[in-house]
């Protein structure tokens, strides 16, 4: 297999060669990212290795770069990073990615991920070869054909948010451990600073005694005030004030952890595919949680929540929660500049109704219709795969509920999930 290796660090670059050629592959090296696209359009590798951080093109720019290329053949394309964050891996497959892997890279690891991709380049490339015979054997099969190719496409976006559920699971399972010791031993230190102010305090009193005492000897009242000496040096009224205040901040930041790693855990959901009670306000709570960074950095944007007192909803959580995921942050980058995104839940004659809007620049009228058509997108070329939409229609639809759309452009969108409620099936 060809792997086109985009790298900027030599040692890094050459033990990533060094690996893949002694399992059989066919390297290409690039120093750079503008290098690397070169060798791309000029030798069509199966798979890209590429560094995140590199000088003139970064990893993301030449995913994009890729994905808007000529489309005859697919490339496999993984984002090496030490970045880890949740919206450092949206980020990374909204480029267009299918993997990536943290550095260091560990040669287990790599030779894993270079299978999994090798599987999924043997899909494509079957795929392929299967439409090309129908297609000179019977034009009139080209709609089966584009079938075959959405339920394909379908497929590889279940496997990545099945990738990315299960990343999620491993990541808060990890982090829950030390963080849960983290907070509890701040809480105990905050204890014992109580504590030991107390008897700080009465140390200080106990100075101030003998520093005024004139019956005592010159040389235990000079200690006194040696020792008060060290107290403005140190600002020690100063630390008494501001310790608990750092306590307090640090338990604040470990709270604020937990909550996160409680949503991941919410919103990946881990295990067989199924149904359950859910109430929806928990789980849109838990996606606004996750995405705050993603929306936090747009200029101006506000998100107002208004939920009402709903019924709860027979559903599979983990396929709402990308529901969510994909409005809410379609919300968020429609809003170039200052706007506002609103989330309301209500009860509706027997369904649950869910309104995610927002102030962006609105959809045109002409488009407004083909919006859940698969592969369709109004993104620039690499930025979108067109089936966002298309993914939330068939899950509502799944769920037996609909959605219907709202927009004028330049004034924002509304979408509106109907979903029957639980109160509604027992009727």
């Amino acid at each position: 297999m060809d792997i086109l290796i985009a790298e900027d660090d030599y040692i890094s670059r050459v033990m990533l060669k060094k690996n893949l050629t002694a399992d059989g592959h066919h390297v290409i090296e690039a120093g750079d990212g503008q290098t690397a696209w070169q060798m791309y359009q000029e030798r069509k590798p199966d798979m890209v290795l590429s560094d995140w951080m590199m000088p003139g093109m970064d990893g993301i720019t030449l995913c994009r770069e890729i994905r808007g290329a000529c489309k005859e053949k697919y490339a496999y394309i993984m984002i090496l990073t030490t970045k880890d964050e949740v919206e450092d891996l949206i980020t990374v497959f909204e480029a267009g990615a299918d993997d990536y892997i943290s550095k260091p890279v560990r040669p287990e690891e790599l030779k894993s991920r270079i299978k999994t991709g090798q599987r999924v380049i043997n899909l494509e490339k079957i795929y392929h070869s299967i439409q090309s015979t129908l297609v000179k054997r019977n034009k009139a099969l080209d709609k089966a054909l584009s079938d075959l190719k959405l339920t394909q496409s379908q497929m590889l976006q279940s496997e990545k948010m099945a990738s990315i559920g299960q990343l999620s699971a491993g990541i808060a399972h990890e982090i829950n451990n030390p963080i849960g010791f983290i907070s509890g031993n701040l809480d105990s230190l905050k204890g014992y600073f109580e504590d030991l102010n107390k008897v700080l305090s009465q140390y200080q009193g106990l100075r101030r005694s003998l520093e005024k005492d004139t019956k005592l000897p010159e040389a235990l009242r000079q200690k006194a005030r040696d020792i008060r000496d060290i107290e403005h040096e140190i600002d020690l009224e100063y630390l008494k004030e501001d310790i608990p205040d750092l306590l307090k901040d640090c338990l604040k930041g470990a709270g604020r952890i937990s909550r996160i790693i409680k949503d991941l855990k919410n919103f990946a959901r881990p295990g067989k595919p199924g149904t359950v009670m859910i109430d929806l306000n928990s789980g849109l709570k838990s996606t606004l949680n996750l995405i705050h960074n993603d929306i936090k950095y747009k200029a101006e944007v506000e998100v107002e929540t208004d939920f009402g007192e709903i019924d709860p909803v027979e559903v599979d959580p983990q396929k709402l929660n990308q529901v969510f995921m994909n409005l809410l942050l379609n919300a968020g980058q429609a809003i170039e500049e200052k706007g506002t995104i609103t989330v309301k839940t209500r009860q509706d004659n027997g369904y649950v109704v869910v309104m995610i809007s927002d102030t962006g620049c609105g959809i045109d009228s002409e488009k407004l219709s083909k919006i859940f058509d698969p592969f369709y997108t109004t993104k620039p070329i690499g930025l979108g795969t067109g089936l966002g939409l298309s993914s939330v229609y068939d899950i509502i639809k799944e769920h037996e509920g609909w959605v219907e759309v709202e927009s004028q452009k330049g004034q924002g969108t509304c979408f509106t999930i109907f979903l029957p409620s639980k109160r509604h099936e027992d009727d």
